[in-house]
């Protein structure tokens, strides 16, 4: 997955900064996951997916904080089926911990979210 800052420190680099993230065990609920953000730390965390049930986003969330105009996309409430939501969470080697909130199609290993490190930088993530 690709992860763009999108607000924050590194959304001001020219250019801008991607960082690659790789999720394992797709065809499962959960999974370890890694990545390497731009200053070169180490990060290794979990992620997990929820079967599609029900879709709401809540205050707080990272799609309720950064949807709309900082992310690029609204978001809608209420039934989604063939739509997995999923949380992911990071720590690093340096200290930076990543904390992500994303959508993926069932069955597919395709997908958009947002997530946020420490270091106060909001990343668009599509996989």
């Amino acid at each position: 997955m690709n992860m763009y800052p999108i607000q924050g420190p590194l959304a001001k680099q020219v250019p801008l900064p991607t960082v690659k993230a790789v999720a394992m065990g797709v065809e499962n609920n959960s999974g370890p996951i890694k990545a390497t953000l731009a200053d070169g730390q180490l990060c290794n965390g979990t992620w997990s997916s929820a079967a599609p049930r029900i879709g709401a986003v809540t205050t707080g969330s990272l799609f309720s904080l950064y949807g709309g105009a900082v992310y690029g996309s609204s978001v809608t409430t209420g039934i989604m089926p063939g739509v997995n939501k999923g949380q992911a969470f990071m720590t690093c080697n340096r200290g930076t911990t990543v904390d992500a909130e994303f959508y993926t199609g069932s069955g597919t290993a395709s997908g958009y979210g947002i997530a946020k490190d420490s270091a106060g930088n909001v990343y668009k993530m599509l996989f």
